[in-house]
């Protein structure tokens, strides 16, 4: 109990702190405990939906929510992402338990390398304070043509999907889309980001709840250390650079990854 309670602390203060890393790192660590995987997802998901309604209602107050953008990308991504939550309860159907865990650790696996690899691009993506100016002939404000919605739509589905697979990509992968392809300034992104990933997480989450994936006793227990984990790592973000721990959090991310598909 204390070792969850800590190691949620530790994952809210980082999720406060940089913006990502909570699913990356919840999912493998419940894993690791011997938590089954399709419960894994599903607690994983409840306890970052709390986390990030805390992250995403400081946003909105800020005004560093794009509404727009979240609308398009839950309009792919809810429904990609029951897709995921459907996908897991059609192998617990036709698998074993121990098949399943096989499957979907490797299935996390793969998707915690990748948040890692996406982390480390989003080093190399300059963070500007304002807007960038008109990007495909949209200014982050006026109406979105259709092709940009189509193109959100399908980015939040692809996303959406992983979400509801693995619970991992919600935050560090969409960021990473947001920085390359829309006119927002740097704390727009994470504010967009994050506000879209408590309406995906929340969503998800209650599908896997109603799937029987989510052990309520075991997220309160992560709650415990993880919400005071988010306000104090909140308070400190100004203060400590973001970018040098990013890549840290990088390295530990593929470093996981890489060493649950050799042990599995």
């Amino acid at each position: 109990m204390v070792e969850m309670a800590l190691f949620g602390l530790l994952v809210g203060f980082l999720v406060g702190l940089t913006g990502v890393g909570g699913g990356s790192l919840m999912s493998p660590f419940l894993l690791s405990v011997g938590v089954p995987a399709p419960t894994a997802i599903g607690t994983d998901l409840a306890y970052a939906t709390i986390t990030k309604l805390f992250g995403s209602a400081q946003h909105r107050r800020q005004r560093s929510v794009n509404l727009q953008v979240v609308a398009y990308l839950a309009l792919g991504s809810v429904p990609a992402g029951l897709l995921g939550v459907y996908t897991v309860d059609r192998l617990e159907r036709i698998y074993s338990a121990r098949s399943v865990d096989g499957i979907l650790g490797t299935a996390i696996a793969a998707v915690v390398i990748l948040a890692g690899l996406s982390l480390i691009a989003r080093h190399f993506i300059p963070e500007k304070p304002g807007r960038r100016g008109k990007i495909g002939g949209w200014d982050g404000q006026s109406p979105m043509s259709l092709r940009r919605k189509a193109l959100t739509t399908a980015l939040g589905a692809i996303g959406g999907y992983l979400v509801g697979l693995t619970s991992i990509g919600s935050g560090t992968m969409i960021a990473v889309i947001l920085l390359l392809v829309y006119p927002l300034s740097s704390v727009e992104v994470v504010g967009t980001d994050v506000a879209h990933a408590t309406i995906l997480s929340f969503t998800v989450g209650l599908a896997h709840a109603l799937s029987g994936n989510v052990s309520f006793e075991i997220t309160g227990i992560l709650l415990l250390g993880g919400i005071p984990g988010v306000l104090i790592g909140s308070r400190l973000a100004r203060a400590v650079p973001g970018r040098p721990l990013r890549l840290l959090l990088a390295a530990m991310l593929i470093f996981v990854g890489v060493r649950m598909i050799l042990s599995g």
